[in-house]
């Protein structure tokens, strides 16, 4: 014994010794691991969805553009709300038109602010069972169609703390869809440091996390933009760590907050037109800047209106003194995000998921050739065109300036049109375009100048606008003692709003 009792102690002190290296090698794997970055995603690769989030099923036309032009893989539709009012649930405001074809949806229910406000009196249960009844009705109506549903989405802006609440109806729900059907919800920023977050995302097949909208400013001084790329680090950073299959949701749309003249906010649009409230002459823009110091970081644009008078613009009600503070994305700050995803998103990202889905008559949101130019990495341009429209009355003209590019003119805009001399009687524009009229004129040292005159004696017409956005028109009626020149000189003095703008 004298023998082998140092022989198994020594082999007893060496094991624990390995042991504990072994441990720590592990551990500084696993920390080396955690603080890799993980392999970029090529732009290519990554697929494209779009939520579509209004009241009206998104046109064919609408679903179309979006498969050209981004490729799209599949859409995510609104296709009702889930109220609870006397102690009852029940879906409400189902999506109205026929349900778009030649595409793969997930039809979105989101909860009303009654739900809300009222969800710890809502049983898990009862809350599954609700939706599930609702998306069966919406199958049914789907295969009259010829929709093709592949998946049933919640929308529910749960509070952080009622996580496990959620949890519990997740599980209830998928007992009650048919195999196969892809269950989904979208996530809130602030749920990313819950850790009841894990066990609430295992009970679906993926989720999509929105990567904007974290904070609304609640005082007009809080410059506080729709997405940030400051935060969206982190919060990729987080879903990635969940290891969970998920889609990068990112904002693509514009939000209106209007404040009282005290600076407090009174509510918030997202359905407004940037462009219609630039031409409000009962709106004075005091200031406009992008958010981060530099458009070159990949900014949205902040725009501040004082109301003049008591009035309505676009259908909300305002008084004089209020602030509009309008927040209005472009093709570099989607640029920036998308790129930010495809860096750090690592390889259980799904694809990217745009809010909102581009429709022709929705200009609160980038256009489709915005949003394919942003995501495929490409510079945008302000591409501005003029032209003129014969009028109504003799000699009449109608001087168009639009801009049909990816790019928005801003900071001030200076449209000058070369005319023959002496051929204009008179010029009138429509708000929002503030027109001059020119003459080229020789100083005494045989320099040239361009000075303001009179019409009749003007040779350019010089159009002056505060800002410029992509699909704007600006219109000025122009009556000419002759008709105007068939090939039309150009010449435009502005910024963009995006990093390194072209002016075409």
């Amino acid at each position: 014994m004298s023998l082998t009792l140092p022989f198994r102690l020594l082999s007893s002190r060496k094991a624990q010794l390995i042991f504990i290296a072994v441990v720590l090698m592990a551990t500084a794997a696993a920390i080396a691991n955690s603080h890799r970055k993980p392999r970029p995603w090529q732009i290519h690769e990554v697929p494209i969805t779009f939520w579509a989030w209004r009241s009206q099923a998104p046109s064919q036309k609408d679903v179309r553009a979006a498969l050209e032009t981004s490729h799209a893989r599949a859409l995510f539709l609104r296709a009702g709300q889930i109220d609870y009012q006397d102690k009852k649930l029940r879906r409400i405001r189902a999506v109205k038109g026929s349900l778009p074809t030649g595409i793969d949806l997930h039809l979105v229910y989101n909860g009303t602010r009654s739900l809300l406000s009222q969800l710890e009196a809502v049983g898990a249960e009862e809350l599954a069972v609700t939706i599930a009844e609702a998306f069966r009705e919406d199958i049914s109506r789907a295969d009259h169609e010829h929709a093709s549903v592949i998946g049933l989405q919640i929308d529910i802006d749960v509070p952080t703390r009622l996580l496990s609440r959620y949890e519990k109806t997740l599980k209830a729900l998928r007992g009650q869809l048919k195999p196969g059907t892809q269950l989904s919800i979208t996530g809130l920023p602030t749920w990313m440091q819950s850790s009841e977050l894990p066990s609430t995302v295992a009970q679906v097949d993926f989720w999509v996390p929105q990567f904007y909208g974290a904070e609304i400013p609640e005082r007009v001084d809080q410059i506080i933009p729709i997405s940030s790329p400051q935060y969206l680090d982190r919060f990729v950073d987080s879903a990635r760590a969940l290891h969970k299959p998920f889609y990068a949701g990112l904002a693509a749309y514009s939000w209106v907050l209007l404040y009282n003249s005290s600076g407090s906010l009174i509510t918030l649009r997202g359905d407004m037109d940037p462009a219609t409230l630039a031409t409000d002459p009962n709106l004075e823009l005091t200031d406009q800047r992008p958010f981060a110091k530099s458009a070159r970081s990949g900014s949205e644009w902040r725009f501040l209106y004082r109301v003049r008078a008591d009035g309505v613009v676009d259908g909300l009600v305002v008084h004089a003194g209020d602030l509009l503070v309008v927040d209005v994305p472009n093709p570099e700050s989607l640029r920036a995000s998308a790129r930010i995803v495809r860096e750090l998103a690592g390889d259980r990202l799904l694809g990217i998921c745009v809010f909102r889905l581009p429709a022709a008559d929705d200009p609160s949101t980038l256009n489709a050739e915005q949003v394919a130019t942003a995501l495929s990495d490409r510079d945008s341009t302000a591409n501005i065109q003029a032209r003129f429209k014969p009028g109504k009355a003799a000699q009449t003209w109608l001087l168009e300036i639009e801009n049909i590019g990816t790019a928005s003119a801003v900071g001030g805009v200076r449209i000058d049109v070369d005319v023959n001399a002496g051929t204009i009687e008179s010029i009138s524009a429509e708000h929002g375009a503030s027109p001059e009229t020119i003459c080229h004129l020789q100083r005494s040292d045989d320099t040239v100048a361009a000075m303001p005159c009179s019409p009749r004696r003007a040779d350019i017409i010089r159009i002056n606008a505060a800002s410029l956005h992509p699909g704007q028109i600006l219109r000025t009626t122009v009556v000419f003692t002759t008709k105007p020149p068939p090939i039309l000189s150009v010449s435009v003095a502005t910024e963009t709003d995006v990093a390194d703008g072209v002016i075409n």
